[in-house]
């Protein structure tokens, strides 16, 4: 199959959109350079500008033109505590919990991030049969 002139050019091509989840990067029509984000400071807009030569646009859509998206994965807490903690000598120590698993009274326990920003969470393990849990 040939390829048309029109084809070559992309001058018969439908612009693409950009979409909620990418984000596409603009060209000069002139000189086929990459085109920067720029403020245009009169009218407090954002617009699209060549480096190379005075060829600019005014940006369409949202005006995003970066997403940096952070993703954390909080899974269980309790998973990431090792057992031997309670042979830890340094950590404090309670008489005074009572372990679900064997009824013992003695654990140690100490705070962490739970994953949320606002909240701690204070984890208990049992000195006896290492259960964990959260209080």
């Amino acid at each position: 199959h040939d390829l048309e002139e029109d084809d070559l050019f992309g001058e018969s091509a439908p612009e693409p959109e950009a979409d909620g989840d990418s984000l596409l990067m603009r060209f000069c029509p002139h000189d086929s350079s990459m085109l920067y984000p720029q403020e245009h400071r009169r009218s407090r807009t954002l617009r699209y500008a060549c480096r190379l030569c005075r060829y600019s646009e005014e940006a369409r859509g949202s005006g995003l033109i970066y997403r940096n998206v952070l993703k954390k994965e909080v899974g269980n807490v309790l998973s990431t505590v090792p057992g031997a903690v309670s042979d830890d000598p340094t950590l404090p120590r309670s008489q005074n919990a009572s372990c679900a698993n064997c009824g013992h009274n003695e654990a140690v326990f100490f705070q962490s991030d739970t994953g949320h920003s606002d909240t701690l969470a204070l984890i208990f393990v049992c000195c006896n049969c290492d259960h964990k849990w959260v209080a």
